[in-house]
């Protein structure tokens, strides 16, 4: 298991605790990492986490990069003055909107692994430009006057005691408003499949109702991980689930042939009773959806295994196909794709997967 790099005792955990509150920040979210879907990339979306949201550009924690965000619904422009306005506290001063989101990305043992810290506000940001006629959306510390960027530099140097405004900083004027913001990320959901799935149907608001469902359940877990892998596990969206989602509630011609034969392997040769069917074939479809528009890592990984173990076993072997997926199987279990998938019958799936995949190459 791999050490959490982010694994620390976070500031503070009242947002995960009133996670129902914050529709607009996980909402902006979501078309974060539908983003990144399109793009093919793998990511892990982690809600109320040190930060508003944190996104981990892998599912391995040693080789993971991140992007910080604090999101902010606010009815006015945010000034440089109201990001760097301490509030009287019990304890002396708070921390400033800005100072705080800083806090959470430098002086630590993860800072050269942020690759991105924005502050996102849905009123957008009133600053002194260099360039005072354009309208940006994303606006970084080169874009500010000197004026502006001297007095952010003052008072984060008497907040944090930092000399340098990090060159990664980003000031983020969303796309998605206040207004429309359930209707918006269905559509893009939509956009999204036809992307991957040309001439597919899919049902985007079931596609929707998963995915919010999900990140509103693991946006209240309030927990530190000090394992990298529980972590993903009980705090994040991952791509994968999203895929998985994708695929069981979307209908690609792509899969039809696929879906023949194996319907024709399951009901000739394996002789499942209907519930073991209709239970494996949707893994399988789940496998085959997730793997059409790109095969992540993790994905690249358990093929690799699986290829190995069926070049180990001889089909002629075994007069029944049953007996002999089994054996591959446990030949796949000695190569260590329990590190990957530990259920046996989700690695009955990758192996039958496999077959069917080589047929149609």
């Amino acid at each position: 298991m791999e050490r959490n790099v982010l694994g620390h005792a976070q500031r503070e955990t009242s947002g995960a605790s009133t996670f129902g509150k914050y529709n607009f920040q996980y909402h902006w979210a979501l078309c974060k990492i539908i983003e990144k879907h399109k793009s093919n990339s793998d990511y892990a979306l982690l809600i109320e986490y040190h930060e508003d949201v944190v996104i981990a550009d892998s599912l391995f924690g040693s080789t993971a990069n991140f992007e910080f965000f604090q999101v902010k619904n606010t009815g006015n422009p945010y000034t440089s003055d109201a990001l760097t306005k301490r509030e009287n506290g019990a304890n002396g001063p708070k921390s400033s909107i800005l100072g705080k989101l800083l806090s959470s990305c430098v002086g630590n043992d993860y800072e050269t692994r942020i690759t991105e810290i924005g502050l996102v506000s849905s009123s957008g940001f009133s600053f002194e430009q260099k360039d005072k006629k354009l309208k940006l959306d994303v606006i970084s510390s080169g874009d500010l006057s000197e004026n502006c960027l001297s007095g952010l530099k003052s008072k984060l140097k008497a907040e944090l005691g930092i000399e340098v405004i990090p060159e990664n900083l980003k000031f983020i004027v969303p796309k998605i408003k206040l207004e429309n913001q359930r209707e918006f990320v269905i559509a893009r959901f939509a956009e999204l499949v036809t992307d991957i799935f040309p001439n597919s149907h899919c049902n985007a608001v079931n596609i929707y109702r998963a995915i919010i469902d999900e990140i509103h359940r693991k946006g209240q877990n309030t927990y530190d991980f000090t394992v990298w892998e529980k972590l993903v596990e009980d705090k994040s969206l991952t791509s994968h689930k999203v895929k998985d989602v994708i695929a069981v509630n979307t209908i690609s011609p792509k899969f039809e042939e696929f879906q023949k034969d194996f319907d024709y392997l399951a009901k000739n040769d394996l002789e499942w009773n209907i519930l073991t069917y209709r239970r494996i074939s949707k893994k399988i479809k789940q496998i085959f959806l997730r793997r059409v528009a790109h095969v992540s890592a993790f994905d690249m990984n358990v093929m690799r295994i699986t290829e190995q173990a069926i070049s180990f076993i001889s089909e002629e072997d075994f007069p029944k196909t049953s007996d002999y997926i089994e054996a591959v199987a446990e030949k796949a279990k000695e190569l260590k794709i329990g590190n990957q998938i530990s259920d046996h019958e989700d690695i009955l799936c990758e192996i039958i997967y496999f077959l069917l995949k080589v047929i149609h190459e």
